[in-house]
């Protein structure tokens, strides 16, 4: 019914205001949360012979004066720190939006992969070693194992590593529900948590008027609460219209984020543009592209082979630069061109270069360049390497694209 914050004050779970225990005022938690079991005097549930009584609380809150700052006192502030270099940062919301089948859950499950191993995110570094994230599922969790799991294939990170680092939860967080809220600070808190993804803002709004910026504003506000008693990030996934890249429904989340990330793509592949950060640069563009990928059936033993497709995002788009060598344009052409789904091996690449020219060296130094660019990447679960380096249309069941 109620619990502690991090400043030690009482907060009801009913409406999330804090408050202390008075006898001068009380404040009825069943007022507002009709379902809310009562509580006795002393904060406990009451027992079957003791009969429930309203706690007696008064609001409290430190005056405005305790928050006023000199200009020097602006220097006690702390800095802003990037959990992701240039795309998300610590203590901040987030939004990452795009209109349908541009790949958006694709994305966020990358940077929740990355932040949860400690690992760079497609070249963007993560300064701290990352920590636990809560992907919070609210359209379902069905896809996201294959998801993750390919996710590790690819990064060669052992599924073991995220045991106890990334957590799913199958079902939305209501930010219009005050005890939905308080559960997920607790959650959070718990795990020490320092990203948590809410997949889409659509379902975790369910009730709110999606145009209304009032409605909405209790939805950011809601959010501003988890961000505030946590220190974690808080990404949300939202959709824009078919048309356009403005995210959907009233705009008082443009405001209000810190970093407004805005996808688009098709065709397995997407760009990612860094819309606004509030207090370092912004405007920037990055590649990304879609690596069709099915998961070894060691880590997926109950699983059909559909069921074990999937894609993963990957940076760049795989394409040569202009003022490549030859020989690095041939060998990309190569991959591009042949790779199909399970990617060719070294041999191979170097037999089908040998028809164009290339010589043995020049396609192997080819390769390696390609391999440190992040234009080509191994995608073979066994000893021997697989590359893949292009945009395909290889057909490939993986669900729904976003």
């Amino acid at each position: 019914m109620w619990g502690l914050d991090r400043d030690g004050f009482a907060r009801c779970r009913g409406c999330g205001v804090n408050y202390q225990p008075d006898d001068e005022a009380f404040h009825d938690p069943d007022a507002s949360w009709p379902n809310s079991p009562a509580v006795t005097t002393n904060g406990s549930q009451p027992t079957p012979d003791q009969p429930p009584t309203t706690r007696r609380l008064v609001a409290v809150r430190p005056h405005l004066r305790a928050s006023l700052l000199t200009v020097s006192g602006l220097a006690t502030l702390p800095p802003v720190r990037p959990l992701i270099d240039g795309l998300l940062y610590r203590g901040t919301p987030a939004q990452l939006s795009g209109p349908p089948g541009s790949y958006k859950s694709f994305t966020s499950v990358g940077m929740a992969c990355a932040v949860a191993a400690g690992v760079p995110f497609e070249g963007h570094a993560v300064p701290e070693g990352g920590g636990p994230v809560v992907y919070v599922a609210a359209e379902g969790a069905n896809g996201l194992q294959a998801r993750i799991l390919a996710w590790c294939e690819l990064t060669n990170i052992d599924p073991v590593d995220l045991e106890g680092k990334l957590y799913v939860l199958p079902l939305p967080v209501q930010l219009g529900n005050w005890m939905d809220v308080a559960d997920a600070v607790e959650i959070t808190r718990e795990l020490g948590a320092v990203l948590i993804v809410l997949d889409t803002r659509a379902r975790c709004t369910v009730g709110l008027e999606e145009n209304s910026n009032t409605e909405q504003g209790r939805a950011i506000a809601a959010l501003e609460t988890l961000i505030h008693d946590t220190d974690c990030a808080a990404l949300v996934v939202h959709h824009s219209g078919r048309s356009g890249l403005n995210p959907r429904g009233a705009n008082a989340w443009d405001g209000a984020v810190w970093s407004d990330l805005r996808l688009t793509g098709d065709n397995l592949h997407c760009k990612l543009n860094c819309f606004k950060h509030k207090d370092i640069p912004d405007g920037c563009d990055h590649e990304f592209r879609l690596i069709p990928h099915t998961v070894s059936d060691s880590l997926m033993p109950e699983a059909t082979e559909a069921q074990r497709q999937t894609l993963v995002l990957v940076a760049g788009d795989g394409r040569p630069d202009t003022d490549d060598a030859p020989s690095v344009t041939s060998v990309a052409e190569i991959i591009r061109e042949c790779d199909g789904i399970e990617g060719l091996t070294r041999p191979q690449i170097i037999t089908l270069a040998a028809d164009r020219g290339v010589s043995r060296s020049q396609a192997y130094a080819a390769v390696k360049t390609l391999i440190e660019r992040g234009q080509v990447r191994n995608v073979s679960a066994t000893r021997t390497p697989r590359y893949v380096a292009s945009r395909t249309t290889l057909p490939v069941d993986v669900g729904d694209p976003e």
